[in-house]
């Protein structure tokens, strides 16, 4: 195997927490997932552990609200992601390990200030909702591109269409229901393409995947834990400890990584 069972145990017990965060505050599972196990592993084989719980963990949500799905609304930013996916692989290909952890960490930045802007600030979504304006196909499929060249490289693929859903959600063009079902379609998708592009590549080998395997389950635990959590306390308090806690975790893989390049 890849590494060893004290690193396949590690990276379970990653994805177990990840997929908790994911089910209190909505938000996490990419950022905890490939802001911790790049600490005790290659980031390149921690991408791969994550895409594939990653396509277990929004098959599961999407699953849960599907009967608000709109193909309508999930096929504009796949156009862009069709195009985004493979120029993010081709940079991922020629990353070194430092200079993965590195733009781990800087992506991990951009996530947290959006993902606090969108998410936490009133002021923010209150602007949003002021100026009436709704991103047209041309901006959706624009925010599927980034995400998957994002998605490509670093497997943190959400900034781009974060942002492009506050201001549908803010608008009142989607209704959260849309918008859950949408983003899990989206990211479901983006990752089946980036495990069959890594497949087709030779990235996936059949090490990572007995790892990925055993990393499973741990998706559907976190889940369970997220949800009984999230019913003991207050989510906006729990929001900013999460982004508190990735921006410590993308200080310390700048940190770690910088004097190395």
């Amino acid at each position: 195997m890849t590494g060893d069972w004290v690193t396949t145990g590690l990276s379970a017990v990653v994805i177990l927490v990840a997929a908790a965060v994911h089910g209190i505050a909505g938000f996490g599972f990419a950022q905890v997932s490939m802001g911790i196990m790049p600490l005790f592993r290659s980031p390149s084989s921690a991408s791969i552990i994550f895409t594939v719980t990653a396509v277990v963990a929004n098959g599961r949500v999407w699953w849960s609200v599907r009967d608000a799905f709109d193909w309508e609304k999930w096929i504009v930013p796949v156009a862009g992601l069709v195009v985004g996916m493979p120029l993010g692989i081709v940079v991922f290909s020629r990353f070194d390990e430092t200079q993965m952890r590195v733009a781990i960490g800087g992506v991990l930045v951009l996530a947290v200030i959006i993902v606090g802007a969108t998410q936490q600030l009133d002021t923010v979504t209150d602007w949003i909702k002021e100026k009436d304006y709704r991103p047209g196909k041309v901006i959706g499929a624009t925010a599927g591109l980034f995400a998957g060249i994002f998605g490509g490289a670093v497997a943190v693929p959400g900034p781009p269409m974060i942002v492009y859903g506050a201001f549908m959600s803010a608008s009142g063009f989607w209704t959260d229901e849309e918008m859950k079902a949408t983003f899990t379609a989206f990211f479901g998708t983006l990752m089946l393409y980036r495990l069959g592009s890594l497949t087709y590549t030779g990235d996936v080998t059949t090490p990572l995947m007995i790892e990925s395997v055993v990393a499973v389950p741990m998706v559907f635990v976190g889940s369970w834990i997220g949800v009984y959590i999230f019913d003991n306390i207050p989510k906006r308090i729990f929001q900013w400890l999460v982004l508190a806690l990735l921006s410590v975790n993308a200080f310390v893989l700048l940190y770690t990584a910088v004097p190395e390049l």
